[in-house]
């Protein structure tokens, strides 16, 4: 998939009047990220599969518009060319500005970068999805039935309480990077609507492989939230996360170890 989605990338902005002659690779795992040198300019480019819709693609990039023109901690579309969605060869392409990374994520300094994302988004008011339900669905769906598959399901459908707002959707600190003047957040690609908790659910401790210690440095300085929803919203964000799992192992196999060990967490803690 690599080499086509680089030529889709370069196709969509040579046709926008912008010439790069030095495309670079940052990332070929869930999507293609390409840094198109020499311009300030990211490509992001997804296969467009059934449980990836383009229309994701849409929110992702509405919802980071809105909370860059509010002077929130992410990474902003690119203003270079109209940044998307863009179709080209069963490719969906969307442009971002380019942010030289400075090292790693300072986590807590990420974690109040978090609230205040949610301050900026709690009056956001277009249309998104309610957690992951129809994503989780239309991924479980496509997998041969199982008992993981079912458990997944049950976990994933759980209902939460609290107040529902526009969220990331997929907050872990991979998702954050060191900017010139501090984190920025991105990949708003799975935002939705949904108690603030369920962000904070991608920071939480869920078995040995996610104590993870920035996370929780993340976690401890984005300051109050409600534990008891916190701990509702756990089980809820780790099914979908691996019934992802599950859906990409023929491409990613490496995943196979990290999937076993959260599923048995699952079936351990809730099954």
């Amino acid at each position: 998939m690599t080499e086509s989605a680089v030529a889709a990338a370069m196709a969509v902005a040579v046709e926008h009047g912008l010439r790069c002659d030095d495309p670079a690779v940052l990332s070929d795992a869930w999507h293609v990220l390409v840094h198109l040198r020499p311009l300030p300019l990211v490509a992001r480019v997804s296969s467009g599969r059934a449980h990836q819709p383009a229309d994701r693609v849409g929110r992702e990039l509405a919802v980071a518009s809105y909370a860059a023109a509010a002077g929130a901690p992410v990474v902003p579309p690119s203003d270079l060319l109209d940044p998307g969605p863009h179709h080209r060869a069963g490719h969906v392409v969307a442009f971002w500005q380019y942010i030289e990374p400075r090292g790693e994520v300072d986590p807590r300094a990420a974690g109040r970068a978090l609230r205040e994302i949610h301050e900026t988004l709690g009056d956001y008011d277009g249309e998104l999805p309610e957690l992951h339900a129809d994503d989780l669905a239309g991924i479980l769906d496509s997998l041969e039935p199982s008992a993981d598959v079912e458990l997944l399901r049950e976990l994933g459908h759980r209902g939460t309480t609290g107040p529902m707002q526009a969220l990331h959707g997929d907050a872990h600190l991979a998702n954050c990077l060191q900017g010139p003047a501090g984190p920025l957040w991105h990949d708003f690609e799975t935002t939705c609507r949904g108690p603030r908790e369920f962000d904070l659910a991608a920071l939480a401790p869920a078995g040995d492989s996610h104590d993870d210690p920035a996370a929780r440095r993340a976690l401890e300085a984005y300051g109050d939230h409600d534990r008891e929803l916190l701990e509702e919203c756990v089980p809820i964000y780790e099914a979908w996360i691996y019934a992802s799992f599950m859906a990409a192992l023929p491409r990613r196999p490496e995943l196979a170890p990290e999937l076993e060990e959260g599923l048995r967490w699952l079936r351990a803690t809730y099954g």
